[in-house]
């Protein structure tokens, strides 16, 4: 099949219902794409916004509804066929079909893979049902239980960004909160020890007791089902749960791909322009893309949200300009997370080895920005409570600046 671009005639399949596969979909409408589009997700859910859910969902604030990124009117005016409730289970490259749980067997002249990840699980008993805040249905009964009125023992085991922002949220509602996190720093991984150590602060001064090095050795049941359980740790500590959330990571879901021939690496590897093949793209937290920053190019998988909608406007491009002549994707990584008050916010992607400075604020102040370096370039800006210096930052770090260039953006 030609990797020219796609013509009106050209029916386009986006495997996954998530806003990955959304933003590919407006992509190609806002492109003049007049052709026929299909979306089939395994949810039986319309596409929606994944951050609500550890946010606004979880504390009763937002009906789930709010959260849904396609309803009926705009799914109309995109002029998409969609699907839901219908897993993928088998791809086929040379015949450009995918297969589906219903038995239904789906052709098409280009096929998205925008299936995105799942949540890593810890081994339960059975009847124990911790949640892991990445459905729908995880966020919803996050916030029956906790917006129930009764004081509950909250144990979350993960100190990453959903771990943290469900503790906050349920620390807010009243309830007593114990997170369990394997790392001896929360977030140092990402963020670095300084930084890391931080946030890790914030949990502690709203009465949110972290518990770290710590390691956990089973799980059984306990009070309050089917969310409640006992964690056991190898200290020896016990903890008693009426609600049990893990948020321990993610897998990409590519299960469905194995045999398909396509190169399967910690996701979908892809090019710079997120082509598997001359036909089929992967877009989103599913995609391990060659991606471009400071003077090289990198395989690289990151689970975003603006990443992911940045993928699926690429993706549109790629596909209306065909492989040979698309443009690699321009990706400056940006995260947020919402925790005790405050807004956590990067720019970028640090590595280990990067040179970390608080240029400014302090943790004292409540309020800090700071800088990583690779070299003599900003590879990621850290900010706690400072969105605007933040977003200064995005232009310069987008076209590779040096720390003295991004001091005096910030007027430093």
């Amino acid at each position: 099949m030609s990797a020219g671009p796609i013509t009106e005639n050209d029916h386009v399949l986006i495997v996954g219902a998530g806003l990955a596969g959304l933003r590919t979909a407006q992509g190609l409408r806002d492109g003049g794409f007049t052709g026929c589009i299909t979306m089939v997700g395994d949810e039986p859910h319309p596409p929606y916004d994944r951050p609500p859910l550890s946010k606004q969902i979880a504390t009763g604030k937002w009906p789930a509804e709010r959260a849904v990124l396609m309803g009926e009117e705009r799914r109309a005016e995109l002029n998409v066929e969609l699907i839901c409730g219908d897993a993928a289970t088998a791809l086929d490259p040379e015949a450009m079909t995918v297969t589906f749980a219903s038995g239904a067997v789906r052709a098409a002249d280009r096929i998205v893979i925008a299936t995105g990840t799942s949540a890593r699980h810890l081994p339960v008993p059975e009847g124990v049902h911790p949640l892991s805040v990445r459905t729908m249905e995880d966020g919803m009964a996050l916030a029956g239980v906790l917006t129930g009125g009764t004081p509950l023992r909250v144990v979350i085991i993960g100190a990453g960004f959903i771990g943290a922002e469900v503790a906050s949220a349920a620390a807010d509602l009243g309830h007593v909160v114990t997170v369990i996190e394997a790392q001896e720093i929360p977030l140092g991984t990402i963020l670095g020890p300084e930084l890391g150590a931080i946030c890790g602060h914030l949990h502690a001064k709203k009465g949110v007791a972290l518990t770290t090095g710590a390691t956990v050795e089973r799980i059984t049941e306990g009070p309050g089902a089917p969310y409640g359980a006992t964690v056991h740790l190898a200290s020896g500590e016990v903890l008693t749960a009426d609600l049990l959330v893990v948020g321990i990571g993610v897998v990409p879901n590519t299960t469905w791909l194995e045999g398909s021939g396509l190169q399967l690496d910690n996701g979908v590897v892809v090019d710079d322009r997120l082509f598997a093949t001359d036909t089929i793209l992967a877009v989103g937290d599913v995609a391990r893309f060659a991606w471009h920053a400071l003077g090289t190019v990198t395989p690289t998988r990151i689970e975003h949200w603006q990443v992911a909608a940045d993928h699926g406007a690429t993706a549109a491009h790629s596909l209306l300009a065909g492989r040979e002549k698309a443009q690699p994707a321009a990706i400056l990584p940006y995260f947020w997370s919402d925790q005790y008050g405050v807004k956590l916010q990067m720019l970028g992607r640090p590595a280990p080895g990067d040179t970390v400075e608080i240029v400014l604020g302090s943790e004292e102040d409540g309020s800090l920005l700071a800088l990583y370096t690779r070299g003599n370039l900003v590879s990621a800006a850290f900010a706690i409570s400072k969105p605007r210096q933040l977003m200064q930052l995005r232009a310069a770090m987008v076209a590779g600046c040096t720390k003295a260039e991004a001091l005096a953006v910030l007027g430093l």
